[in-house]
């Protein structure tokens, strides 16, 4: 055999090998992230306009809705469709490879006790799953302002003592009331969008991708279907649902 044919096989050779020994931590950016969205009526807007979910279908997360109007954390809500609550919906997905549970939810729920406990429940079977909990602040806002004062000084002793990741709502959408209802608790069309920006970022930065990433692995959303999913509450006066 001619020595370039020889050297020409042995070049192949030694990239094959080269290809089949890069280290499984090489493609780890690559990996698409199952993501759980946990959410009552607030983060429905993601559900009832799912335009606002666009910053995610465009990620490499594949994103799970899991928002119920009248949802609470550890209790039955008051709906047909939140009789499960915030920990049994993640309780569900026990085999389903979940790698984040963003938290969304408790705008029904009442007692600092109670929010105290239902974190730590919550933070225990999602760690329980291998997976990671981000926990957004609760609107001060609305009529529920006061309440959700002391629910934000909660979760962040919480966040200290469990180590959670937090998504500061309240400090982010303070200043932006064109994103709400009549109840500036409730979001609109355009403050579901600026939500779901708001997800990700909190996803992008618990990866460590920046703000330059050229990651461009594409994904999925799925949205448990509900009979709601065409109404739009932009108009609703109340908080609880």
């Amino acid at each position: 055999m001619p020595t370039f044919a020889r050297l020409r096989i042995g070049a192949v050779l030694i990239s094959i090998a080269a290809v089949l020994c890069v280290p499984a931590s090489a493609h780890a950016t690559r990996k698409t992230s199952n993501v759980v969205i946990v959410g009552d009526s607030v983060a429905n807007v993601l559900r009832w306009a799912p335009e606002s979910m666009k910053p995610l279908w465009s990620s490499q997360y594949n994103a799970i809705l899991e928002t119920w109007g009248c949802q609470q954390i550890i209790d039955k809500g008051c709906s047909a469709s939140s009789q499960l609550s915030a920990l049994d919906r993640i309780v569900s997905h026990r085999r389903d490879n979940i790698d984040v549970y963003v938290v969304a939810t408790g705008y029904n729920d009442t007692g600092n006790a109670y929010l105290s406990a239902a974190i730590r429940k919550v933070a225990r079977e999602v760690k329980s799953q291998g997976a990671t909990l981000i926990w957004l602040t609760y609107r001060e806002n609305g009529n529920v302002k006061i309440k959700n004062r002391m629910f934000n000084d909660i979760v962040r002793k919480e966040q200290k003592k469990l180590k959670l990741e937090l998504l500061d709502w309240n400090k982010i959408s303070r200043k932006n009331k064109h994103w709400f209802s009549g109840d500036s608790v409730h979001m609109n069309r355009f403050g579901g969008l600026q939500l779901a920006r708001h997800i990700k970022k909190a996803l992008d930065a618990h990866y460590g991708y920046g703000a330059s990433s050229t990651t461009s692995t594409t994904t999925t959303s799925t949205i448990v279907p509900t009979p709601s999913t065409t109404t739009d509450p932009t108009t609703t006066t109340t908080v609880v649902g």
